[in-house]
């Protein structure tokens, strides 16, 4: 009995030494990866205060967390949501996606901001790989790209259990091309994400580092008056159908100078060459999705009883 006793005290002993975290380790850990100190001492317990492999275990705990989460929302409607672009730097690849949430609340989220435009960029690696100089691009094609250590899809997986809302990559664009020159702009929000965004891409065999601007403030053109063609011919072409004040060219320049058909023709005669839209594309949050009708209060309180 005595030494079943001494036994059992020594073993107490070592489980307190076994799972003793490293103090500067615990400080490391969390400044790279800021989650709480329980999970942080955690996460080095089971990795042995090894803030790599501490790292790694924090990693896959929170894809573990987000799947669970996810199989518990994928039916909410996320209505709400950010719209974000992304432009390199020669202004001739272009990306914009739409990340969908359900409340404006988590849509201001600064790590919900920061997972739109991440997938943005990624999404730049799409850009002149069809024959449309603006083109859609399949959802599922930008979800099994990397992001960082993981796939656009887990880190998508990653923020719903962190966030605790359905969070759903409901589109994806690009424009780039041979000759393209072109722009984006969001307008909502702050930095590259917001409420409404757009892509412009400009064609010419003119200078295009005179176009950049252009193609920018165009961009933010399409975002305030909403276009729904390029041309008049374009617009016959469909019909004749809705108001002819839709078509881009006969638009009043938001920045001045004429209609924008007449601003491309003093673009023309800058570059030395003929200056044209080749095509845009304009997001709005949400648009298409359709929100559940709330219920009543005493809707509400009869389905809490029964």
């Amino acid at each position: 009995m005595v030494l079943a006793r001494v036994c059992r005290v020594a073993l107490r002993g070592y489980a307190t030494k076994a799972a003793k975290v490293d103090i500067a380790a615990l400080k490391r850990l969390r400044q790279l990866n800021p989650v709480s100190m329980s999970r942080a001492k955690e996460a080095l317990i089971s990795s042995e205060n090894d803030v790599e492999r501490a790292l790694t275990w924090l990693e896959r705990d929170a894809l573990a967390a987000g799947a669970q989460k996810a199989a518990k929302v994928k039916d909410r409607v996320a209505a709400e949501g950010a719209v974000a672009v992304y432009v390199n730097d020669a202004q001739t690849a272009a990306t914009m996606v739409e990340l969908g949430c359900e409340t404006d609340f988590v849509a201001r989220n600064a790590t919900f901001v920061e997972l739109a435009s991440s997938i943005a960029r990624v999404g730049a690696a799409f850009a002149g790989s069809s024959d449309s100089v603006v083109a859609s691009v399949g959802v599922d094609a930008l979800a099994a790209r990397a992001l960082g250590a993981h796939s656009v899809s887990d880190a998508v997986t990653e923020a719903i259990g962190r966030l605790g809302e359905n969070v759903v990559l409901r589109r994806v664009a690009t424009a780039g091309g041979s000759g393209a020159v072109v722009g984006a702009y969001v307008h909502g929000g702050s930095g590259a994400a917001g409420r409404i965004g757009a892509l412009v891409a400009l064609r010419s065999d003119g200078e295009s580092s005179t176009l950049t601007q252009l193609a920018r403030q165009l961009a933010q053109h399409v975002v305030g008056f909403a276009p729904r063609y390029v041309t008049h011919a374009e617009w016959e072409r469909a019909g004749g159908s809705g108001d002819a004040a839709a078509v881009l060219e006969s638009q009043a320049f938001v920045f001045g100078g004429g209609t924008v058909g007449e601003v491309l023709q003093q673009a023309s005669q800058a570059t030395g060459a003929p200056v044209h839209v080749a095509s845009f594309i304009r997001f709005v949050r949400g648009e298409g999705v359709v929100k559940p009708a709330r219920p009543s209060f005493a809707d509400e309180v009869r389905q809490q009883l029964a």
